[in-house]
């Protein structure tokens, strides 16, 4: 098997860093015949099925994965040393092991970072309308033409909504005078979701019938989502996330997966 330059470079920057970390040894991966990283489970058969038969093995690998990612990653050495510095052992590690531990976080938000900023937009816009938010008002009632009759009075400004809610309507909303959010426009019953999606802000809605019970609806806001620096941050993990989660389902069936690259950003 002939190794590419690029794989040659990442397997000598795996020894030099794992070395550096001072880190207990862990398997590094193996490659296939096509040159993808596969997984080779611990010489101790009988721990790890005790891992796979109770559901810890996806935490194993985990484990694995990051370690790799956090070889991939340098971090100068005086900001390491810094690190180390502050790093306050947890129970059960032992000295050996700061160096990684106290490391890892760092090391893993620049990977993150340097692979998943480019597919923030993307990320963002695939999945806007789960993020937005409305506040709608609700008043319920098992009697139809009083719920007509409200209805009426509202329009006509003869009566408040949210005193009406109080008073009348029969859902837990009552008590906070028929206001309901902020909540996702896609959480509820489809015939509620259907009306305010429609609605534009201030429009009242319906009497109309679900159930045994007749709804009248008032969309009070949109709550319109923006791609902000903490949303952002947000939908990195998302994307990692997501991602981990496909790599370790992969080990889990015996599948190989890429070999992982680090390239930070300029």
């Amino acid at each position: 098997m002939v190794r590419t330059q690029h794989q040659t470079e990442s397997h000598f920057l795996y020894s030099h860093l794992t070395s550096s970390l001072q880190q207990l040894p862990l398997a590094a991966p193996q490659l296939d015949d096509i040159n993808r990283w596969c997984w080779a489970p611990p010489a101790d058969e009988l721990s790890w099925q005790l891992l796979r038969s109770t559901g810890r093995a996806s935490q194993l690998l985990q484990a694995w994965i990051e370690f790799q990612i956090c070889a991939l990653v340098p971090l100068d050495s005086a900001r390491e040393t810094e690190l180390i510095a502050a790093y306050q052992l947890k129970p059960g590690q032992i000295p050996a092991d700061a160096s990684y531990a106290a490391t890892a976080i760092e090391r893993l938000q620049r990977f993150k970072k340097a692979q998943f900023s480019l597919h923030v937009d993307e990320h963002f816009t695939r999945t806007k309308r789960q993020r937005d938010r409305i506040i709608y008002s609700m008043l319920r009632s098992s009697n139809r033409s009083l719920v007509e009759e409200l209805a009426l009075a509202i329009r006509e400004g003869e009566l408040d909504f949210a005193s009406a809610a109080i008073r009348y309507s029969q859902g837990p909303e009552s008590a906070q005078g028929g206001r309901i959010g902020p909540i996702s426009p896609h959480v509820g019953h489809p015939e509620l979701n259907s009306r305010l999606e429609q609605a534009n802000e201030g429009a009242l809605i319906g009497p109309f019938p679900i159930g045994d019970m007749h709804v009248l609806l008032r969309l009070d806001n949109r709550i319109t989502t923006r791609l902000d620096d903490s949303l952002q941050d947000q939908l990195i993990e998302e994307l990692y996330a997501e991602w981990l989660q496909r790599q370790i389902s992969a080990l889990l069936a015996g599948e190989s997966i890429e070999p992982m690259e680090y390239l930070p950003q300029p």
